[in-house]
């Protein structure tokens, strides 16, 4: 079976040719078998007919469709498929850049290569403002002795935002998990899998209901079209639809189109009641989607909030009037730290367990700068960590233990790995630096968070171990592909000399 044979039957199973988003079919050197229209929009393409040009020629840079293929293979060897590999592209001189999730395709029976099969989305305007959003730090770094005004004012804008947000949250009751805020995405998607089969039905039944003669008076033929392609996709939404972060969109377009299609259609030749309840049901389908994308952007701003306020501190201080240094008690510290965290834990379904709660230690120290560390640490703790039972929230955990010396504070959790090569090599402590899997299920940061600690241990004559290791070394051996797939311990150890008489006991 070659990719014409394997293409012709994925249009017939999935009709991916009509779904709102970019799909394409390439043989191995790049030629187009198969694209729907929005490639062929995107690419200026021919809307009607066959296309005999090769998505090469639209590389503005033609060496990224080598290292494209190269991820793609090297991926495949590791089980899983390439996700947002950003492409730029050239259209008639003008330059855009694209997502780009491809992977390959493969004769069923032999296994032989005989194309790839992807989805191109447009994030020109999200690229251009990342690029923007450089250049603008560029000029705050110049900025230097006024940025504090900068960042207030930013910073007033996330409370902002975030107060919008709740807000939007609340004006789209109801909300199917009641007050939760902290709704794991799989949740999320068995809401919308079910809600997105109930408005196919509906529509399936509409059109058994009504007869061709009925709905012309209505509407044109071709709009009717999108309501039985409407259908399929929503029932199938998981296989139509398989990467998750496009699922939102694409079920709030499908659910926009629906409506604009009641709204638009001639009422009195339509069963009135049918399409009430068609109506009613994809305006609950969106509102459900933009509910989830509010909780999405709420929890967004919480995970930015601390590194954005630690970027402002780290920025700022040259210019900052230094605060006195004086003696400190550690459990206080670690009491705001979790305090500050509390919002953020709760949003990401994470349980902040704290052991060795009557430990009593003092350092001599700057309070702002330390709560800032151990928030840091701890925030980082809460985001790489991955849910590890159904039954029960994730957890992270704070371990306080002290010698003849010194206290030390360790942030444990499980979940993201850090690579040894990036411990050995200090990669994790250079400033900007994310580690190779930071970024996995869209974890947003600023790359600070470890530069800013070990700053603030070497001010204090302290130091800072970072270790991550795998949960059950056992399940995959070090050269295995799926390695870095599984679950790893990280624990991140802040010690402190301290000062005085500090002993453990209780106070």
């Amino acid at each position: 079976m070659d990719a014409k044979q394997i293409a012709a039957e994925l249009v017939r199973s999935y009709n991916f040719l009509d779904m709102p988003i970019g799909v394409y079919v390439v043989s191995p050197d790049g030629y187009f078998i198969a694209c729907n229209r929005p490639v062929r929009e995107m690419l200026h393409l021919p809307l009607e007919g066959p296309i005999s040009v090769s998505v090469v020629q639209f590389y503005a840079e033609p060496k990224q469709r080598e290292i494209l293929l190269a991820q793609v293979r090297e991926a495949e060897e590791r089980g899983t498929h390439i996700e947002r590999q950003i492409i730029p592209l050239r259209i008639d001189d003008k330059k855009i850049f694209v997502e780009d999730y491809c992977k390959p395709l493969r004769d069923p029976a032999s296994k032989q290569l005989v194309g790839y099969i992807g989805c191109l989305v447009d994030v020109t305007d999200e690229q251009r403002a990342a690029q923007r959003a450089v250049e603008a730090q560029h000029k705050m770094d110049v900025l230097t002795a006024d940025i504090g005004k900068v960042w207030h004012a930013s910073t007033s804008t996330f409370v902002m935002a975030r107060q919008t947000f709740d807000g939007v949250i609340d004006a789209m009751e109801p909300n199917p998990f009641g007050d939760r805020k902290d709704v794991q995405p799989e949740e999320i998607d068995e809401v919308l899998v079910k809600q997105a089969a109930r408005v196919a039905n509906l529509l399936e039944r509409f059109m058994q209901t009504t007869d061709a003669a009925q709905r012309l008076k209505a509407l044109p033929e071709a709009r009717w079209q999108v309501f039985e392609n409407s259908i399929g996709l929503l029932r199938d939404i998981r296989d139509r639809v398989p990467i998750a972060e496009l699922r939102l969109p694409t079920l709030r377009k499908t659910a926009y189109e629906i409506n604009r299609l009641c709204r638009d259609a001639r009422s009195h030749h339509l069963p009135r009641e049918l399409t009430r309840d068609v109506q009613q049901a994809a305006s609950e389908l969106e509102r459900l989607v933009i509910l989830f994308d509010a909780v999405a952007a709420r929890s967004a701003i919480i995970q930015m909030e601390l590194p954005f306020a630690t970027l402002r501190e780290y920025i700022t201080a040259e210019v900052r009037t230094q605060e006195t240094r004086e003696r400190l008690a550690i459990k206080p510290l670690i009491e705001e730290s979790v305090k500050r965290l509390a919002d953020f834990a709760r949003s990401s379904n994470v349980e902040i367990q704290w052991r060795e709660r009557d430990l009593y230690a003092e350092v001599e120290g700057n309070k702002r700068d330390l709560v800032r560390v151990f928030s840091n640490l701890l925030h980082n703790a809460i985001k790489y960590t991955w849910r590890r039972e159904r039954t029960r929230a994730s957890w992270v955990e704070i371990h306080t233990t002290v010698d003849a010396q010194n206290v030390c504070i360790q942030f444990e959790n499980w979940g993201v790995p850090i690579a040894q090569e990036e411990i050995e090599q200090r990669l994790i402590f250079q400033l900007g630096y994310r580690g190779k899997w930071a970024t996995d299920r869209g974890r947003l940061g600023t790359g600070i968070g470890l530069t800013d600690a070990e700053h603030v241990a070497h001010e204090h004559h302290g130091s800072i171990l970072v270790e991550s290791k795998p949960a059950a070394p056992a399940l995959h051996p070090q050269e295995e592909a799926h390695y870095f797939q599984q679950p790893f311990l990280t624990r991140v150890t802040l010690c402190l000399p301290m000062v005085g008489n500090s002993q453990r006991g209780k106070r």
